[in-house]
């Protein structure tokens, strides 16, 4: 069982984490590239980090329906972001690219959201930012290896 100041540890973690995520989301938003949402941005970064990759890949590498997926890739294309090809092996298959266009937005919206991080965290010691990554990163272990034992 937890002990009180334990409890309270996590009620006050709980709370911070919502809010600094809820506050930088709305500074991404707002210096987002015109004319593509951070779902879009998300998508399109998965895509162009893997080079190619179908619907359901990405889909899967996100964690979210096929559905949610198949509306923004169609938005993407749409704007010229993404492009659909059939594989040549198996017709059944269709494989995402990013354009150059894509590319160009993708590495736009990176930068934009660099300078919010840089804007906030840039103003902790460096030593402080270290020990924040690393603890970061530590939990995000955790986390893969809860996933991978289901």
């Amino acid at each position: 069982m937890d002990s009180p100041d334990r409890k309270e540890f996590f009620t006050r973690l709980e709370g911070v984490l919502m809010e600094i995520g809820r506050r930088m989301h709305a500074e991404f938003d707002a210096h987002m590239v015109s004319g593509i949402t951070g779902s879009q941005f998300f998508v399109l970064q998965k895509i162009n980090g893997k080079g190619r990759l179908t619907v359901s890949e990405v889909a899967e590498g996100l964690g979210v329906s096929l559905s949610a997926i198949t509306a923004l890739v169609d938005r993407l294309a749409r704007a010229g972001l993404v492009v659909r090809s059939r594989d040549e092996k198996d017709r059944r298959l269709v494989w995402l690219q990013a354009t150059d266009k894509g590319k160009e937005i993708l590495a736009g919206c990176i930068e934009s959201r660099r300078q919010v991080y840089a804007k906030y965290f840039g103003q902790l010691p460096e030593k402080d930012l270290k020990k924040l990554l690393e603890i970061y990163e530590k939990v995000l272990d955790m986390l893969k290896t809860a996933e991978k034992e289901g």
